[in-house]
């Protein structure tokens, strides 16, 4: 039976101990290339004229958010819900499906091993409506979904999300059960994120488990070369 869990703390009290490795990936333009885009009319402007702007890729709608936070009270990590208050009409439909999609297949070839004493997480910034075409999708390239959690987190941060997963079950010992994180992604932003609230975090030092490692796999489209590459970054 598929879980619809649109609120990803539902999901760290299921987790069991011990975990060797909890795999993440990040799903667009990490597990699939998909046609989807998000379209903005800026305050003032008619849905039914054309988009102010559209944004094809996650690199283009990261830009243009950060643009628009500039001079404006926003502290959240995604300011989709923040700038949707102050008048913009943002059109996330294209993410509630997987359009159009191109397997990535450095990433869903390790995805498709299951190693023992392993989780496996999608973790994908879209919203909760999105979950059941993402298990649909890797049912049909023959990865089995009911061997992966996923968790839609509606744009909050992917690092606090870690946090919370480390300190969800705590050992005996004082540390936690997690004693390493790989994780898939593309998103710079989100890279950096979860390398500052994993490695640099002052309140996860203490629980850290001895050898802890975390191995981030960056997902990438070189310009000279057709395919997807990895760049290896551990801490």
């Amino acid at each position: 039976m598929k879980l619809l869990l649109e609120n990803w703390r539902e999901y760290l009290k299921e987790m069991v101990e011990p975990i060797t490795t909890l795999r993440i990936f990040d799903f667009d333009e990490t597990i699939a290339h998909t046609q989807s885009e998000t379209r903005v009319w800026l305050p003032g402007s008619s849905r039914n004229e054309k988009p102010d702007e559209t944004l094809k890729n996650q690199t283009d709608f990261e830009e243009f958010m950060a643009k628009q936070q500039v001079g404006k009270d926003i502290d959240s990590f995604d300011p989709v819900e923040d700038l949707i208050k102050m008048g913009y009409t943002i059109d996330l439909s294209d993410y509630s499906i997987v359009k159009k999609p191109e397997e990535i297949t450095i990433v869903t070839d390790v995805m498709r091993e299951f190693p023992e004493d392993s989780k496996t997480y999608i973790i994908t910034a879209r919203r909760g409506e999105s979950i059941d075409p993402i298990l649909d999708y890797l049912n049909n390239i023959n990865i089995d979904s009911s061997k992966v959690r996923p968790i839609a987190t509606q744009g909050e941060s992917k690092g606090d999300v870690m946090v919370q997963m480390m300190k969800n079950k705590i050992m005996p010992n004082g540390k936690s059960n997690i004693n390493k994180i790989e994780y898939f992604e593309d998103s710079q932003r989100n890279i950096d994120d979860v390398l500052m609230k994993i490695c640099n975090n002052p309140d996860l030092a203490n629980i850290k488990p001895d050898g802890f490692k975390l191995i981030i796999h960056r997902i990438y489209k070189p310009k000279s070369e057709d395919g997807f590459a990895e760049e290896i970054i551990t801490c």
